[in-house]
């Protein structure tokens, strides 16, 4: 009988409900208690994204790993800033946007506190703490700069409720502060009109809680890992568990040290001890009491002996076991274990250096691909475009056809040379084979070569008209009609011997 049931659930494929096709969709002895959530990514971050951020904020503060691999970040993706390289033909109109554009980075910030690569650089940090960064494009009168009217305010992403879910009056739906309209465009950004955590000036009491600021007018810089993904998730909350447990385990085992160092050794004998905790400084017979601090020898009694403290040591465990938890942090991270701790003792040169290479391609993914396109494309469009419109520059053709001026690429700050030597012939030899052109190898260094080779070339001319030499102008240094023989090969002094003189035995006879 039981072997007909058996038959009959499998005929009609009762079976497969009690073993799933995959076990890691099952619940098994192993995956019994884990069920996570099912909730869109969204829903998470406006149920915890608040408790999260406030989180990571505190980590980088507080928390000597995390804060390394923030400020480690943002000096690998931005250095000294990512410069703009327009991609129009005509030159001289080239020399002039990008002269204008130097000056403009001047006055780029709202805050007034750094330039344009300064705030790019804030930019890079702010989305690695948050996850999301939002850049206003604040509109100015001519006379309230000297170059382009337009200036960058950054706001961090407490200024946008992410709780904030309603529908407009105009119809549209807004959901984690940010409006939508009936096809899913983004159309507007209602932030609070003050940090909602900081203390506000007097003035605004008054004053309407949200701004609708139009997204024409906002740069939303976000590091989207999912599909529709609206807000920003901290890089730290993969690890942050894992950070704030190691944290506590490490006070622990500090304040342990710290209690066993406060005894030195124990003075025992066959009285009862003599020790009154109620006072502070002596003994109902006079005695002093030994306080608790480093050195301290403890009087237990008379007819004395001496017992000296040794503390139980964490033993070799304790090293391997942060070793292993520092490398889990680091892959949730994306950054090497060398570039977080700053120690370089573990590993070889070839694998240091393979974990750069994996880390700089990491790097160069992020500058293209986030503040590449959703933030420095944004900024030079609205450059071109308000400089021509303020007519501090003629484009010619820009009422017909714009794009082409706001074609640009962006110039990523240079990468040290692991091993320059190697790494000089290596690249030398790509150039010499074709494989790449001078133009792309300045490039990857973070220069313009047009640029350089006007410099180059200035600086012959007026090395030349000053009579300078330089062993690094080949040009000067070895010139062909003393470098070379009529044969074409090295040419000899006229008092040196030529190579059959020098290479004759002696007394040997010359050839007929």
């Amino acid at each position: 009988m039981a072997g007909f049931i058996k038959t009959m659930m499998n005929a009609f494929g009762l079976q497969s409900r009690a073993t799933p096709a995959f076990e890691a969709g099952g619940n098994g002895r192993r995956l019994r208690g884990f069920n996570p959530s099912k909730n869109h990514i969204n829903v998470a971050i406006q149920r915890t994204g608040p408790t999260l951020l406030a989180r990571a904020r505190w980590l980088y503060e507080n928390e000597g790993f995390c804060g390394n691999a923030v400020d480690e970040w943002a000096s690998a993706a931005i250095s000294d800033g990512i410069k703009p390289r327009p991609r129009i033909k005509d030159k001289e109109k080239k020399r002039e946007l990008l002269d204008l554009f130097w000056r403009w980075t001047e006055e780029a910030d709202a805050d007034g506190m750094s330039d344009f690569y300064g705030m790019q650089e804030k930019i890079a940090r702010e989305v690695f703490i948050a996850g999301e960064v939002f850049v206003r494009i604040r509109s100015r009168r001519p006379g309230d700069m000297w170059t382009v009217p337009f200036q960058l305010q950054m706001l961090q992403s407490e200024m946008l409720d992410a709780s904030f879910n309603a529908t407009a009056t105009n119809g549209n739906y807004i959901r984690a502060g940010i409006e939508f309209d009936s096809i899913g465009r983004r159309v507007a950004y209602h932030f609070w009109r003050w940090h909602p955590y900081d203390d506000r000036p007097p003035v605004a009491a008054n004053m309407r809680e949200r701004v609708r600021v139009d997204a024409s007018d906002v740069v939303h810089v976000l590091e989207g890992r999912q599909g529709g993904q609206l807000r920003g998730v901290p890089r730290v909350a993969r690890i942050l568990v894992k950070v704030f447990g190691l944290e506590v385990y490490d006070d622990a085992e500090l304040q342990r040290k710290q209690t066993s160092a406060l005894f030195t050794g124990f003075l025992t004998g066959r009285g009862d001890p003599p020790l009154n905790l109620d006072s502070e400084d002596e003994t109902d017979d006079g005695d002093p009491v030994a306080s608790m601090e480093p050195g301290a020898i403890i009087d237990l009694g008379d007819d004395r002996d001496i017992k000296f403290s040794s503390p139980t040591e964490v033993g070799g465990s304790y090293e391997p076991f942060q070793y292993r938890n520092l490398l889990k942090i680091c892959a949730g991270l994306g950054m090497p274990y060398a570039i977080v701790t700053g120690d370089v003792t573990r590993g070889n040169f070839s694998n240091v250096r393979t974990s750069i290479i994996q880390f700089r391609r990491r790097v160069n993914q992020w500058q293209y691909n986030t503040i590449g396109f959703q933030l420095l494309r944004v900024v030079w469009r609205q450059f071109v475009e308000r400089a021509y419109m303020a007519g501090l520059i003629e484009l010619p053709g820009y009422d017909k056809d714009p794009t082409p001026y706001w074609a640009a690429e962006w110039l990523m700050p240079r990468s040290e040379w692991i091993d320059p030597e190697k790494d000089v012939k290596a690249e030398k030899e790509a150039i010499k084979a074709g494989l790449k052109s001078r133009t792309q190898a300045v490039a990857e260094r973070g220069y313009d070569r047009e640029d350089l080779d006007d410099e180059i070339e200035e600086e012959r001319r007026e090395a030349e008209s000053r009579g300078l030499v330089f062993d690094t102008d080949v040009s000067n240094t070895n010139p062909p009609s003393q470098m070379m023989g009529h044969n074409g090969g090295p040419a000899l002094d006229e008092d040196e011997p030529d190579d059959d003189t020098m290479h004759k035995e002696p007394g040997a006879k010359e050839d007929a």
